[in-house]
């Protein structure tokens, strides 16, 4: 959707990467599907949005680790588009089973693996379709624990690195002429809710800059390079791109 608008579906868009993506690309004046499994404030975004940029946006409630009812649960979706869809932002994650692999909680793993691997799979096979027939982008937040050795986040890691492998691959697979254009964007250590429970913290909450050891990368960063990448000329595509903290100490 180089330099166009159109409505995008942005996957959890209640808090964190998600949300700041949603009000980037609603600024731009993009329509908005917004999924994620918190009703409520997904409710008051869509309401936030619509209000402040005049533009649709549809809250959607979508609870991704139900990987069986999925495939039906995105045709519900799909048909809360206002319109033909534009573009995709798959920035859902789960974080919960830090801590050493030998005491792991099993069902953890199982939960991330369905969350931040075959969800995101199943949604880009649904999606596939709509984005080929616009042309449009299929942006899928990774993580920098998709390239590198992560101790106490094993699981997580491998859900990432299982990511990155199938965006990769899905990248070399021969597509339509004029379809959609795909991209994984990987950031390192962000200042969002998200980044409390990777931690290990029992209640998610968003940390004053200042907690950390160093200064994180905060939500608008990665959203603001999703909007770029989103909004490169139809003959140039970003196929991968990694955000890290200039002083990170991992």
């Amino acid at each position: 959707m180089p330099g166009a608008t159109g409505t995008v579906l942005v996957t959890g868009a209640s808090s964190g990467i998600g949300a700041a993506v949603a009000r980037r690309l609603a600024a731009r004046g993009h329509d908005l599907v917004l999924t994620a499994r918190r009703e409520e404030r997904l409710k008051a975004l869509a309401t936030e949005l619509s209000e402040a940029h005049g533009t649709a946006a549809v809250a959607v409630p979508l609870d991704l680790e139900r990987t069986d009812e999925l495939s039906d649960a995105l045709t519900d979706v799909l048909a809360a588009l206002p319109g033909p869809l534009a573009g995709a932002v798959l920035a859902a994650g789960h974080g919960r089973g830090h801590g050493p692999v030998r005491e792991a909680d099993c069902a953890a793993w199982e939960s991330q693996l369905r969350v931040n691997l075959l969800a995101p799979m199943i949604v880009t096979r649904r999606l596939l379709p709509e984005l080929d027939a616009t042309g449009g982008d299929l942006v899928l937040v990774g993580s920098l624990f998709g390239t590198r050795p992560s101790p106490g986040y094993a699981a997580y890691a491998a859900t990432k690195h299982g990511l990155a492998g199938f965006v990769r691959s899905l990248a070399e697979e021969d597509r339509p002429a004029g379809g959609c254009r795909i991209c994984l964007i990987s950031p390192g250590a962000t200042n969002t809710e998200f980044a409390s429970v990777l931690a290990g913290a029992a209640t998610p909450r968003v940390h004053q800059v200042t907690d950390w050891p160093y200064h994180p990368l905060l939500a608008e960063d990665v959203a603001a390079a999703v909007e770029w990448a989103m909004s490169r000329p139809g003959h140039a595509r970003v196929a991968e791109l990694t955000i890290d903290p200039t002083d990170a100490r991992y």
